[in-house]
């Protein structure tokens, strides 16, 4: 990882502490689909977004979110330390206004390499609204102060097991 000031950073989460933090499974089984997933800590202390894909039932996706606000406003970027296995996630972040949380997210695609660990850097400007694997046009610009939800997805049409490594996601102020 780039060494940056302390005042440049901010820890998200190292997953040190699992259970006080608000994860959450949501898998295509909400629609009938049959893909199973888990979210655990392994041996080493790093968290472990692990399943299998399945198309059937018009299926096709995994996810796990975590439910605790974020104030991102100030940072420009944020990098996720992960050791992938070949392909592509998403990770995602829910805004809200005062009517709740939004229906939509704002998502930022990233490939992985089988069994190598990596920085993934992802501007925050280049985060895109989608709802159901749909971009959207007409939503507002995502407002970095009302965080709600974040998290990781794994759909595409990526068919069969999966596993994603996560040692820690920071904010990065510049």
């Amino acid at each position: 990882m780039t060494a940056y000031p302390e005042k440049e950073k901010h820890c998200i989460t190292d997953f040190s502490n699992l259970a006080a933090q608000k994860w959450e499974i949501v898998n295509d089984g909400v629609m009938g689909g049959q893909s199973e997933s888990s979210f655990q800590i392994n041996e080493k202390g790093n968290a472990v977004f692990i399943g299998s894909i399945s198309l059937e039932n018009n299926g096709g996706f995994a996810s796990v979110r975590n439910h605790e606000s974020l104030n991102l406003e100030g940072f420009k970027s944020l990098r996720l330390h992960v050791k992938g296995d070949g392909n592509r996630y998403c990770f995602r972040l829910r805004t809200a206004d005062n009517g709740g949380v939004h229906y939509f997210s704002y998502d930022y695609r990233f490939e992985t390499e089988a069994e190598r660990w990596m920085d993934v850097d992802l501007p925050l400007s280049g985060f895109r609204p989608f709802f159901r694997g749909n971009s959207l046009k007409d939503v507002p610009p995502m407002d970095l102060s009302k965080i709600r939800l974040y998290g990781f997805l794994i759909s595409d049409k990526q068919e069969g097991p999966f596993r994603l490594e996560i040692a820690d996601i920071w904010a990065i102020r510049n």
